[in-house]
């Protein structure tokens, strides 16, 4: 009986904390050294998830405390997310940064892409925008490293009525 109650308030502890602490999200990207990375972070150090791609194939990493307990390459689903940025909204991020770093060789379409940057940053609820534009380079690159918070269980709620609503496409 004992060991029923403590599994119950072990539950109830980890539902508290889902519901109070913040999930961050860092995404980066960097054309130079051709690296993708999502990072999931819950009560940093507690919980890590990471996504990369190893060899054209997406690998998820999962840490607890710093050590490395999973790690399986995913498979894509045949599913289609028919509004990708209706679910991302679903997920009420806050406390957005974004830094990108960007050069082209034609420094008209680097002028374009600033531009398309700070307008867009205007539409969607940005807290930071650091644009960091070359005109002057040899080589086209791009780094985009950006970050965001969300809570866990408001996203899952919104994200099943997301669903719901969608009729089972999202």
């Amino acid at each position: 009986m004992n060991t029923i109650i403590m599994i119950l308030l072990l539950l109830s502890l980890f539902i508290l904390l889902l519901s109070i602490a913040a999930l961050k999200v860092i995404f980066t990207f960097d054309s130079d050294k051709e690296n993708v990375n999502l990072i999931f972070e819950w009560l940093h150090p507690f919980l890590k998830a990471e996504v990369t791609i190893i060899d054209t194939q997406p690998v998820l990493t999962i840490y607890l405390f710093g050590k490395g307990i999973a790690e399986r390459n995913l498979k894509r689903t045949k599913r289609k997310i028919t509004n990708k940025m209706e679910l991302i909204r679903s997920f009420k991020p806050r406390d957005i940064n974004v830094y990108a770093s960007y050069g082209f060789r034609d420094p008209s379409i680097t002028g374009v892409t600033c531009g398309a940057l700070n307008a867009a940053s205007q539409f969607i609820n940005i807290d930071s925008l650091q644009n960091d534009p070359n005109f002057v380079t040899d080589n086209d690159y791009i780094y985009v490293n950006a970050n965001a918070k969300f809570n866990v269980i408001t996203a899952l709620i919104n994200m099943y009525r997301t669903r719901r609503a969608g009729s089972g496409n999202v």
